[in-house]
């Protein structure tokens, strides 16, 4: 008697942990296959990679199940005055790695002192450092930096291309994407917000017909994330892949239309991909920044709610991802591999601050501003100042720069830029301190 029922609490067992097992294979095979780039990224770490960031996972999950309190003494040294200074020294930086014709030089490494080729380039990583000095010159008045915008400008338009007579997109080694045509769109209106000028216009008109034709293509609320592929025009079809980042870039560009324009096909677009992006699936990392200040941007345009339940949806969900260990290095910075990328998070989380701060919701405002004074110290860890830059062979080509990580010297234009336009939103909306550049009041 006593054996059968010891086999038969054996045969139990035996099926619970072949279910476990059968469960965890198929899981890791889900997970492998709905998130190829971090499952690649995951199994290139190293032993010590990983065994840190599952310490870092780990001490996540329980600092958000019980939030500690802030630490300000590990922060005090965040204030407007180095925000400012640190914003500029960046967009020095970046001013010296722009070439005579626009383009500005993908990365540099200080310690080896070499420049990255022109093979080794992104074209929406260009754009968007543009986008970073029209934002820094709006903050200062300093015109080095809307020259210098400007002229990224015109080099980015040299790959405009044409789709009938009234859509136009930007093409780069053979790949139209989303991204790309949204964030030089970005660099134009805000341009056009701080100057006055309609030189931009018939393009704009024309790329935001590119973007509401991608969106077309599904008739879910959906962008599709690109045009054409290496000469695939359904690559997200044969691939299974869909962008995380470029729906929030052209939403955010999509916004800048509607306040420039006044098109109610703009407003109706975003709408239709709230529908759609509102949910679990969409709480992807990197699909949070640029759509919290797209909605942000339209709830202050609109007065809607809805926009800004959105936008505190997702900022609240961003936060989770902080590191809150104030015995951490580590300390203020996002995800358990912490790099420069707080940067882009320190750009939403600015413009959520904005947000929270119009509609007089003094919890999330207290929050949102002591969690990016937090994310600001990790940055300010990642920049090479005057001390850091003397002993290199270089000191001019390497001070201002912002590397990915403490202990990796490369000095990259897209890591620089997310934090300079992070602090610059950081001096208006926490600190307050108003533009040097008035917005032009002016709507076609």
């Amino acid at each position: 008697m006593k054996i059968s029922q010891f086999l038969r609490k054996f045969r139990v067992l035996g099926i619970v942990l072949l279910v476990l097992l059968v469960t965890g294979i198929g899981m890791g095979y889900y997970l492998t296959r709905q998130h190829p780039k971090e499952w690649n990224y995951w199994k290139n770490l190293s032993g010590s990679e990983k065994r840190r960031t599952i310490s870092l996972e780990t001490k996540r999950f329980w600092r958000n199940l019980f939030p500690p309190a802030p630490q300000p003494e590990r922060y005090a040294h965040v204030t407007a005055e180095t925000l400012d200074h640190s914003m500029r020294l960046g967009a020095d930086w970046i001013i010296n790695m722009q070439e005579h014709h626009g383009r500005f030089k993908y990365w540099y490494d200080p310690v080896n002192d070499k420049f990255s080729t022109k093979d080794d380039d992104n074209f929406l990583r260009q754009a968007g450092t543009s986008f970073s000095l029209a934002l820094v010159y709006e903050m200062t008045g300093d015109l080095r930096y809307l020259e210098a915008s400007r002229k990224s400008v015109q080099y980015l338009l040299a790959f405009t291309e044409s789709l009938d007579t009234d859509k136009a997109y930007f093409i780069f080694r053979r790949k139209a994407k989303l991204g790309g045509i949204s964030l030089p769109m970005l660099t134009m209106l805000k341009i056009r917000q701080l100057t006055g000028t309609t030189e931009f216009d018939e393009i704009l008109i024309k790329l935001a017909n590119m973007i509401l034709f991608l969106q077309e293509k599904y008739n879910t609320g959906q962008y599709k994330s690109t045009y054409v592929y290496l000469g695939n025009y359904e690559y997200e079809k044969s691939s299974g892949w869909e962008s995380k980042i470029y729906p929030g870039e052209a939403l955010y560009a999509l916004a800048g239309m509607y306040q420039a324009f006044g098109d109610a096909r703009y407003k109706q677009s975003m709408d239709w991909a709230l529908e759609f992006y509102y949910g679990e699936k969409w709480k992807s990392h990197a699909f949070l920044p640029w759509t919290i200040s797209a909605f942000t941007s339209l709830y202050e345009q609109t007065g809607e709610q809805k926009y800004v339940d959105y936008v505190f949806f997702l900022s609240d969900q961003l936060l989770t991802q902080q590191n809150l260990d104030a015995d951490e290095d580590t300390y203020g910075s996002f995800h358990s591999k912490p790099s420069a990328n707080t940067g882009s998070y320190m750009e939403g989380l600015g413009d959520a601050i904005h947000g929270a701060r119009l509609t007089r919701d003094e919890r999330r405002l207290r929050l949102y501003q002591e969690r990016a004074k937090m994310g600001y110290r990790w940055l300010f860890m990642l920049q090479y100042g005057e001390t850091d830059a003397a002993t290199l062979k270089r000191p001019d080509m390497a001070q201002g720069g912002f590397r990915k990580t403490p202990t990796v010297s490369q000095l990259r234009i897209d890591n620089t830029q997310h934090a300079i336009s992070s602090f610059a939103k950081g001096l208006r909306f926490i600190y307050q301190i108003p533009p040097v550049v008035q917005t032009v009041d002016y709507v076609q």
